[in-house]
This record gives C-alpha cells, structure tokens and sequence, in this order.
C-alpha cells in the first residue's frame, strides 16, 4: 500500500530481488554511490559486507550491475558471530548493532576501533527477551544523534502490551534521551506464534528521516507447520513503516503515522512456486532520484534461503535476496 504521511508522499515499488548468495542480511546503511554496508548476522566480527546496488531514476535496481563485496575485516574476523543486526554509517565510520546487545564502531575495512555504546543498565543482556535484543540502529546527521531499541519489549516491559523503549545515544556513544513506542497488535496470538515452523514479531529496523523524526518498521513471519500445501497457504510476511517525532513527553507514548504497509507470501503459480515470501530486517535512506524524490530502501533476511524448508519443497533454497524500494517525496528532508 502506498500512501501520504503529513508532509511525505510514498509511491512503493514492487520488490525486486538481488542476484547474490544467499546470507542472512539484517541491516543496511548508505555509504554514497551504488554503494552500500550489510551486516549478515551469521558472519563474525562485525559481519560487514558491502554491495554496490545501482538504481535506476525509475528506483528499479539495475540487477546486472549488482556486486557483494566482502572487506577484509570480516574476511579475517575469527570466532563466532554476535548476532550482528543493524548498520549505520556516520562521520566516515559503521556502527554495528548486536543482540549480545552491543555497539561497535567499524571502520570501512570492517575491522573494529575498539569503542563501543554505553549501554544503560537497564537495556543489557539479562534484561532482554532471549534473541530480543537490539537489531534496529539509525543516525540522525541534523541532530548528530544515534537511535536504537531492543526487537522485543524487555522483560520489565508488560503493561502497557508490545512496548518499546527508543534509547537516543549522543556524539559521546553515550545514552541520552529515551521515548515509549507501542507497536500494533499482532495477527497471530502467542500461541499460534509459539506453536509455528517460524514465528517473529517486533521491531528489527529504525531510520532518521534527517529533520528530527525517525522511520519505525514493525514486522511480523509466520510459517506454520504442515503439510507443504498449508505452507504456501497460510505463511506470509507482514511490514509496516511508520513515522514518530521524538520531540514531546518522554512520558508518553509517541504517536504515530502509518507511512507504507505490505504482505508478501509464498504462492503458487502456473510457472511454480514463486517464493516472495520476504522477512525484511533493514532499512536506510538511500540515493535521490533526478526528480527530487528520496529512495528508501528495505533489505529481506533470507535466513539463507531457508534451505531446511526448501527441502521439502524439493528445493535448494525457497526464499530470495529482495529489496523493496519505497520512493519519498517531501520539503523536509
């Protein structure tokens, strides 16, 4: 659905899939260019890769022209990985959000620096959900602020339901301000979550729109269990963009404007299985179009092509590399 948040006019692009292996990508940030950092969050150390997507002035990606790149950082990164999540580029730099709950700074090399977030008391390992804990990850260049939240309220964080902590971060990389966010009520119960093949809800990316407000997606997965036709039936992907302006009472919870929602789903067809099922976990702001507008760019997590579902589909891989391109148009940013 494509739509008009106040003062930004959206025109969403069909998804479009990127011919590179299959990973697990989770973040992405805008470097300039066709270029682009990744992290995959199964790779070690900061899990950076870089891809040079080349996107035409009608947004469409130039799929030909696609290339990944590994640095050497992560090319000789040892040991496992900490489940890298979210990606930003500042001042010549990558931050790298983990849910070992962690920021790291990386330079273009992927090699750490060595400096990394204050994180508050409050927001560490033992206060988070299990694999609950940070993936989203942006910075705001007009306010010089870095933005974060965990993907599952903390454990603390009951009543009201589905509530978020926005934790702002300063120049410093240490926490400032923090603002209450609730996300939407979920299609599938807990149960039913509980009960499925694959099952996720929460928040895995952030962006700054560059004038003070802040993009949120929320994101919901099923894949139930059954029988390869119930698979098809009944999976699908879930994604909704919204806009907050973190500027009122850190006591309130932030209202929000719906900026873009979609489904995908995996489906039949005449030719086959057409596998747009797409769990979309990253989210930057990218090049401006000749016309003025701004692209959007959201990154899938294939989970490596869920090669152990595909399996019973008689396939090597059921899910692809996409992108989806959301085009913005605004005097504002």
């Amino acid at each position: 659905m494509s739509g008009q948040d106040d003062g930004i006019r959206v025109e969403a692009l069909p998804q479009q899939k990127l011919p590179v292996r299959p990973g697990q990508y989770s973040g992405i940030a805008y470097i300039g260019g066709d270029r682009y950092a990744v992290v995959d969050d199964k790779l070690p150390g900061g899990g950076i890769v870089f891809f040079d997507i080349p996107i035409r002035n009608n947004g469409v990606v130039r799929a030909a022209r696609v290339k990944r790149v590994v640095p050497s950082g992560t090319a000789g990164a040892t040991g496992s990985s900490p489940d890298n999540e979210g990606v930003v580029y500042a001042n010549g730099m990558l931050y790298v959000s983990a849910e070992n709950q962690t920021i790291r700074e990386y330079d273009l090399d992927g090699v750490a620096t060595g400096k990394s977030f204050a994180i508050p008391t409050d927001m560490r390992s033992d206060s988070i959900v299990p694999n609950g804990g940070f993936e989203a990850l942006a910075y705001d260049e007009s306010t010089g602020f870095f933005w974060t939240t965990t993907e599952f309220p903390l454990k603390r964080d009951t009543v009201p339901p589905r509530l978020h902590r926005l934790q702002c971060f300063g120049a410093d990389l240490k926490a400032d301000t923090r603002f209450l966010y609730q996300m939407d009520e979920p299609v599938k119960t807990a149960a039913q979550g509980k009960a499925a093949w694959a099952y996720v809800f929460g928040i895995p990316a952030m962006t700054a729109l560059g004038d003070g407000r802040l993009l949120v997606m929320e994101r919901e997965v099923f894949v139930p269990h059954g029988k390869p036709l119930d698979i098809l039936s009944f999976s699908f992907a879930k994604t909704k963009v919204y806009v907050v302006d973190p500027s009122g009472d850190t006591a309130d919870i932030l209202p929000k404007q719906l900026l873009c929602e979609f489904e995908t789903r995996i489906s039949f067809t005449a030719a086959g299985i057409d596998v747009a099922l797409a769990n979309y976990e990253g989210m930057c702001l990218g090049p401006r179009l000749s016309d003025g507008r701004r692209c959007l760019i959201l990154i899938a997590d294939s989970q490596a092509g869920m090669a152990s579902l595909a399996a019973s589909f008689g396939r090597r891989q059921l899910t692809c590399e996409f992108v989806k391109i959301l085009l913005l148009e605004g005097e504002d940013f």
